[in-house]
């Protein structure tokens, strides 16, 4: 049930970015198809996009579901909707680490991007990463990256990794979870890295290091969530990670575009 749970949560989040990965799975074949014949109709591509998606969520769930209590990691929340407890009183615990967590550690993530690499990053960038972004929208954001990826990230590949080195140090501990919340923090990173690339990014050091280091601070705070608290401490501040982030994204792209179409200054050149 605890599975099934998961699983079920995850559809909403990966409903609302279909148009996102259709498009992302369009472009990919159109670059490696030629004639209009073999191309795949829009139908396929919301069908392979559902089942990408799908099979991530499946396998992720599986893993946490069978490893989380051989290293001692926890959703109390929605075990306690599996068991008949009180699903509240297994929340309240939570409610407040992950406020703190999430507004928090949004504000140090968005001075950095605000402050120190957004100013450094080249222009072809900036507007590719921000034109992905909002073309997510909202909801994207919110229910995919709070939910669909604590899912795979913490539930799956984060308790993965901590029960793979707990094998190897003989047993799970505190440093064999920071391990693992470095390891999976660095994957998250590395695994935004495709559609942004796609999106038209430039691979530069800089960018690089923006992509690693920013997403592996949210790691750490989503992770230790996860670890101290459980999941939906994990997911609630996640969530607001992008509540809090995206009334700085709709400003400061909406003036970047501004600043590129109005008219340049006419220098009598």
């Amino acid at each position: 049930m605890l599975f099934l749970i998961l699983v079920a949560i995850c559809l909403p989040g990966i409903i609302v970015v279909i148009p996102r990965t259709v498009k992302t799975l369009k472009e990919t074949i159109e670059d490696k198809i030629t004639s209009e014949e073999e191309k795949p109709s829009k139908s396929t591509l919301i069908s392979l996009s559902i089942i990408q998606s799908m099979g991530l969520v499946i396998v992720s769930s599986a893993i946490g579901t069978t490893l989380t209590p051989r290293v001692g990691l926890e959703a109390p929340f929605f075990q306690a909707l599996v068991s008949g407890a009180s699903a509240l009183k297994a929340l309240q615990p939570q409610i407040l680490p992950a406020l703190l967590g999430g507004i928090g550690g949004s504000i140090v993530f968005i001075t950095a991007y605000y402050a120190l690499f957004r100013p450094r990053l080249d222009n072809q960038t900036v507007k590719s990463m921000e034109d992905l972004r909002m073309g997510l929208g909202a909801y994207s954001r919110i229910l995919y990256g709070g939910i669909v990826e604590e899912v795979l990230t913490r539930w799956g590949l984060m308790t993965f990794f901590v029960w793979l080195i707990a094998l190897i140090a003989g047993g799970p501990n505190n440093l064999v979870i920071w391990i693992a919340i470095i390891i999976s923090g660095i994957l998250f990173g590395l695994g935004h890295l495709p559609s942004y690339l796609a999106a038209g990014c430039r691979k530069t050091s800089l960018f690089l290091t923006l992509m690693i280091s920013l997403n592996l601070w949210a790691a750490i705070i989503f992770g230790w969530l996860f670890w101290q608290y459980g999941l939906i401490a994990a997911m609630l501040a996640h969530m607001l990670f992008h509540i809090v982030w995206l009334p700085f994204d709709l400003h400061f792209s909406g003036n970047y575009r501004d600043s590129e179409n109005s008219p340049k200054e006419n220098n009598g050149l």
